[in-house]
């Protein structure tokens, strides 16, 4: 049985949200939840903040001997049945999709990113579409991915060190260490924007 820590780093205290942490439960695995209701640079971005709080989650997963550890973050909706899925790709990284917020990615375009290096973009990469994804495969592989919903084995916990609370930085040392980064995209996670309401996918 998997022991699976779900941490929770609360920075927008989304009710919404809060009411789908307790619905994960299978008998596949244990699962501690743990809410990180503490702010340790006040007035300070949200990014700043979560450098030290993953930081600290990363740590107590560590000494806890967790197996995974899975960063949800408090403005994402969880279909009841999120954690059972990551759990089945059997992955060392596997994320839950979901829009990004207007008013803060400036867009709400989808959460990861995938290869496209003949496309018409400037990078060899791009965001996912709906479109992209296979009808007989919802595992998709991505080059870049957003930590709203993701599950991590503990083996990747040491090479985090330093980097688990920027997505982008997560990614690229990922990528340089040759670890793959999966999206289940029937895991479909609901955003909760400025106003309240939830951006579905």
């Amino acid at each position: 049985m998997y022991k699976v820590l779900l941490y929770i780093p609360v920075y927008r205290s989304c009710a919404i949200a809060r009411a789908k942490w307790h619905l994960q439960k299978d008998k596949g695995f244990e699962l501690d939840l743990y809410v990180m209701d503490w702010t340790p640079y006040p007035g300070e971005n949200a990014y700043k903040n979560l450098d030290e709080k993953n930081e600290l989650a990363r740590r107590i997963a560590i000494i806890g001997w967790y197996d995974y550890l899975w960063i949800v973050e408090d403005d994402i909706v969880l279909p009841c049945n999120a954690l059972s899925r990551l759990l089945e790709v059997n992955a060392d990284c596997v994320v839950g999709l979901y829009r990004g917020r207007p008013e803060h990615w400036g867009t709400d375009r989808l959460s990861v990113r995938i290869a496209d290096p003949n496309g018409p973009q400037d990078a060899d990469d791009r965001p996912l579409e709906l479109k992209d994804i296979p009808a007989d495969n919802p595992v998709v592989r991505c080059t870049g991915i957003a930590l709203g919903c993701t599950l991590l084995h503990r083996k990747l916990f040491n090479m985090l060190e330093g980097v688990i609370g920027r997505d982008y930085e997560v990614s690229k040392r990922f990528q340089e260490n040759g670890v793959s980064m999966l999206c289940h995209t029937w895991v479909r996670c609901g955003h909760i924007d400025k106003k309240g309401e939830i951006i579905e996918v």
